[in-house]
């Protein structure tokens, strides 16, 4: 696997967590501008390093802020600890030419251990991300949010669109740099996707979303800390004690490995 894969095992044994934290941050709920979300942000980094395998800000919420949102997330990423890598949520998709200049901004601007793409332009798009051997791709597969069926469950050469996305994604694999994103809210199309592929899979929508956390974590669960990334955004942000919520999903996460391991 590439070194991303490495460090975020190594992050995942240390503190024994398949948890990552979204840091998507709502300037409804969050005063002062971009310094104040970014201010809001370090405090749950610093309440929750020790429970969290992986810090996942999202792109669009920090770009809501215009350039001092794009200065903020880079400040954001330097104040997480170096033994836990940052995984940007941009979810981005163009042509090659536009990609190397998406992938340039995500892991040299921002400094980014890992993105989020999209397999819609096909493979020689997805080649300019996983090009950076050392950084993590996670393509966006089955997606968590209700009109998921719309495209994804389209039937392609006899499977479902998103099998199709995951076969590209194992096709682009050489370096071993890459993932597949897979929505919690739909524990059944997860084991498909683990049918077919050994890939990590980054886990969202267990919190505000409503996804199952535990057929969830069942189905995408291979024994290795990098095949289950489970991220949880709101749910620890928001929280009333961001810690304990921090705590109370990698205690449920873990409930559920142990269960399987026994």
């Amino acid at each position: 696997m590439s070194e991303f894969f490495e460090r975020l095992r190594a992050a995942a044994r240390a503190r024994r967590s398949q948890l990552c934290v979204g840091l998507d941050p709502d300037p409804d709920r969050i005063s002062g501008g971009a310094a104040g979300a970014l201010r809001f942000c370090l405090d749950i980094v610093r309440r929750t390093t020790d429970l969290a395998a992986c810090y996942k800000p999202n792109s669009a919420f920090w770009e809501q802020y215009g350039p001092d949102g794009w200065s903020a997330l880079a400040e954001l990423r330097a104040g997480v600890a170096t033994d836990i890598p940052v995984l940007l949520d941009a979810k981005r998709a163009d042509v090659g030419s536009t990609m190397h200049a998406y992938a340039r901004a995500a892991f040299e601007a921002i400094g980014a251990d890992a993105c989020t793409v999209h397999a819609y332009h096909g493979e020689d798009s997805l080649r300019e991300f996983t090009a950076y051997t050392e950084r993590g791709v996670y393509v966006v597969c089955r997606t968590s949010n209700p009109g998921a069926a719309d495209l994804q469950h389209v039937v392609f050469d006899g499977r479902p669109l998103y099998l199709a996305v995951a076969a590209l994604a194992e096709r682009v694999n050489g370096a071993g740099n890459v993932g597949l994103v897979v929505g919690a809210t739909a524990p059944a199309e997860i084991a498909n996707v683990r049918a077919a592929s050994r890939l990590p899979f980054l886990v969202p929508g267990v919190g505000a979303q409503g996804g199952d956390l535990e057929a969830a974590v069942r189905a995408a669960w291979t024994g290795d800390e990098t095949s289950c990334l489970v991220n949880a955004s709101r749910g620890v942000l928001y929280a009333e004690d961001p810690e304990a919520a921090a705590r109370g999903y990698r205690d449920r996460i873990n409930a559920v490995l142990d269960v399987v391991a026994s």
